[in-house]
């Protein structure tokens, strides 16, 4: 039986954004409705390919967040040092922040996975050339009433078989509204399936990925 360590370092931060900010930002993404694409998974060598496979991630995905970018890059990094204590890091501050806005309806889910590639010769998965992700925040909002149950994040002890664990070797994270989760982005984690019967794209469970790149040591 392999050797558990301990849970990942982690935190909440609720009421993320003002609530005129977090209204605007959907009304903006459920517009987006066209541009969102089935969303993909690191494959082959070191992740330097990705594909569409719906048994391991089934969610939209949207390449960035336009005229929002400005704006919640400012919201991050004025909570940038709580963000960092959250995830247990206290090297060099990011020199970017990468985002990636993900829609999850009717039967969306997201296996146990890390926000990095592994491996040799793994890709780095950089906003800028150089770079590679560290801390991973992810964002929920959605609209109210709300039209989706399920899609709370699981995240993982260190070294625990996803497949097999207790419960004990697990925490849960609720998709609330307006909340942010912080984590190290090789701890693995995983979302759960999500029933949006409705099936409108207004009532799907919106998160936004934001990742905060360092610099690549060597």
């Amino acid at each position: 039986m392999a050797t558990l360590g301990p849970m990942p370092p982690h935190g909440v931060i609720d009421d993320f954004l003002p609530d005129a900010e977090r209204l605007a930002l959907l009304t903006w993404a459920v517009g987006e409705q066209s541009a969102f694409k089935p969303a993909k998974v690191f494959t082959g060598e070191g992740g330097r390919q990705q594909r569409i496979n719906p048994d391991s991630r089934r969610a939209l995905r949207h390449p960035g967040l336009g005229p929002f970018e400005s704006l919640m890059r400012t919201r991050l990094l004025a909570r940038l040092p709580q963000i960092m204590a959250a995830a247990g890091y206290n090297g060099p501050e990011p020199r970017s922040i990468e985002f990636e806005l993900n829609a999850y309806g009717e039967g969306a889910h997201f296996a146990p996975h890390i926000d990095i590639p592994l491996g040799p010769r793994r890709r780095a998965t950089d906003e800028r050339k150089g770079e590679d992700r560290f801390v991973s925040a992810i964002y929920y909002f959605f609209d109210e009433p709300k039209g989706f149950s399920g899609g709370a994040l699981r995240l993982y002890r260190f070294g625990a078989d996803p497949s097999s664990c207790g419960k004990a070797d697990s925490i849960v994270f609720e998709p609330i509204q307006n909340r942010l989760v912080a984590f190290p982005s090789w701890a693995r984690h995983a979302v759960e399936t999500v029933s949006c019967k409705s099936g409108e794209f207004r009532h799907h469970r919106f998160a936004l990925n934001c990742w905060f790149c360092r610099k690549l040591s060597g």
